[in-house]
């Protein structure tokens, strides 16, 4: 009788597992919240993090934003000597699992982690998210904590022992740009896998709702630990959205090994301030795009390329100590080409469908030259070549992996601190991945300056163009009402006048018979709202 008690109850609660894993949609529409790092670093408190929140679910809650994520290091102590990439001042558990370090999050003392918080923001409306590294800490590897064995209550054993870090830890795959702080688990060890359960159960006890999973993606891809992590937290009894990062050297081809294991991924490096990273983003978004990968089946729901962080507002410096102390650099036209208000899945590039598009007073760019950064094998003759800079890697800030792609360059110190360093040889040689590095002059590939138009749908049928003027000149942008239906074949637009406003000014502009047309500043862009019904 117990025996078939026992096996009705199973029955029971694997029933209600699968209703939930058919009924979730969990992120059906791109998540959109704010996020500590680009404004704090890894220095903000408790208290500077509620007040952001408040200003989140007083003025952007409506318009869509419901995350508010704590980013990297709200672990370590801020004290004398601590920087991202520092050792030994970490607070964790005796299950060598990272805690808040509890003068910067009173709210977690007492063992009490983020659950006081997150019932904070969960009070206001809002989601909690916070920032994950990849794999176990140097901290309790060096230190040889047990691991937690999640099933039942105590420390994990396996083959007649008890597992502990040194056991799962893999010096080998340290974090190339946090080489002191973290490493990969062995996810193919019982007690590997049983780490990573006991990170994200103890995230789902403390109500986090968003978890940003960074050095697993991009050029720090770790698939394995990818995978377990999405097998976890689709048993878990509360939803966490997973994110991962960074996105540097994603391709469509990399994200489609990922997108159904997560709900976002990010295509770029790490995103700040400067014209060069907003122009940047439309190659990679033309290539997702076009591969149909947004909106794509993701985990418990739907999958989404991330384009990382809108740099506005009072920011601080990357990897730097200091909280938000200067304001964005970019334009108001910037901001707003950055920042284009479309509520759309079906993004399209005019140009590669054939849309007309015409402009006036758009200058010919001469392509100069530049020295490029490219990796080699260390027998190539090209890598032996004489090297007077090596790309930088500053030991008291994290360094972006963008920064690394686009070239960080400095005289060659030979700081043992330093992930690139000059060999006897003359090879510029990275001891994480064994690659060397070669230098050559190229003429700079403008394909993507001058005019960019993108086309979408709304939720109610309207169809928004935004033009993006890329050109060092104000241009005036033109597109032909029939030719929108070449990139909207559903609409039938080959004789129809829409109504149309331009979102960003406001501007109501009335019937548009036969085109659109408009002059757009410099870096700017302009955004228009048609209804063709």
């Amino acid at each position: 009788m117990k025996s078939s008690f026992s096996f009705s109850l199973c029955f029971f609660f694997a029933l209600l597992l699968l209703q939930r894993v058919l009924c979730e949609n969990r992120a059906s529409s791109p998540p959109r919240g704010w996020n500590s790092y680009d404004s704090f670093s890894w220095i903000i408190s408790e208290e500077e993090f509620l007040n952001n929140a408040e200003l989140v679910a007083e003025r952007l809650k409506a318009h869509g934003y419901e995350y508010v994520v704590v980013d990297y290091l709200w672990y370590r102590r801020k004290v004398k000597g601590a920087y991202s990439d520092s050792l030994g001042f970490d607070v964790i558990d005796e299950w060598g699992r990272m805690i808040p370090d509890p003068d910067r999050w009173p709210s977690s003392k007492g063992g009490k982690g983020f659950s006081t918080l997150a019932k904070k923001v969960h009070s206001m409306g809002l989601k909690f998210g916070i920032h994950v590294m990849r794999g176990i800490s140097t901290q309790a590897v060096n230190a040889n904590t047990p691991i937690l064995d999640t099933t039942k209550g105590c420390a994990y054993e396996e083959a007649g022992r008890h597992w502990q870090a040194k056991d799962v830890g893999v010096k080998e795959r340290a974090c190339a740009w946090m080489s002191h702080g973290f490493m990969s688990v062995n996810t193919k060890l019982g007690a590997g896998r049983a780490f990573l359960r006991s990170l994200y159960q103890q995230y789902a006890d403390w109500g986090v709702d968003f978890v940003k999973h960074d050095c697993v993606f991009g050029d720090d891809l770790d698939l394995d630990e990818i995978s377990i992590v999405s097998e976890v937290l689709k048993g878990l009894n509360h939803s966490i959205l997973y994110s991962l990062s960074p996105g540097t050297s994603v391709t469509p081809e990399m994200a489609k090994d990922v997108k159904g294991l997560a709900n976002m991924y990010r295509i770029t490096g790490d995103d700040w301030d400067s014209w060069e990273d907003v122009s940047a983003h439309f190659a990679v978004t033309r290539d997702f795009s076009t591969a149909d990968m947004i909106g794509a089946q993701g985990l418990l729901g739907k999958s989404w390329p991330d384009l990382d962080m809108l740099p506005l507002g009072f920011l601080t410096d990357p990897g730097s100590n200091e909280g938000p102390h200067r304001t964005s650099k970019l334009s108001l036209h910037e901001q707003r080409t950055q920042f284009p208000y479309v509520t759309s899945t079906n993004g399209l590039r005019f140009k590669d469908r054939g849309l007309n598009w015409q402009s006036r007073s758009l200058l010919e760019i001469v392509p100069p030259e530049t020295d490029t950064f490219s990796l080699t094998s260390c027998m190539d003759p090209k890598a032996k070549d004489a090297m007077e800079v090596c790309l930088d890697a500053s030991p008291t800030r994290k360094l972006a992996s963008k920064e690394i792609k686009r070239g960080s360059f400095s005289p060659c110190k030979w700081d043992t601190n330093q992930m690139w360093e000059l060999s006897n040889d003359g090879t510029l040689k990275n001891n994480y991945s064994g690659l060397c590095a070669s230098m050559k002059k190229v003429k700079v590939n403008a394909g993507f300056g001058g005019i960019q138009s993108w086309i979408a749908t709304g939720r109610k049928g309207e169809i928004y163009v935004a033009f993006f003027n890329l050109s060092p000149e104000k241009t005036v942008i033109s597109a032909k009402i029939s030719d929108l239906a070449k990139v909207l074949p559903d609409k039938n637009l080959s004789n129809a006048s829409c109504f149309c406003k331009e979102v960003w000014s406001g501007e109501d502009l009335g019937e548009a018979k036969e085109s659109i047309s408009t002059a757009v500043e410099t870096h700017g862009c302009a955004l228009f709202a048609l209804d063709c019904s």
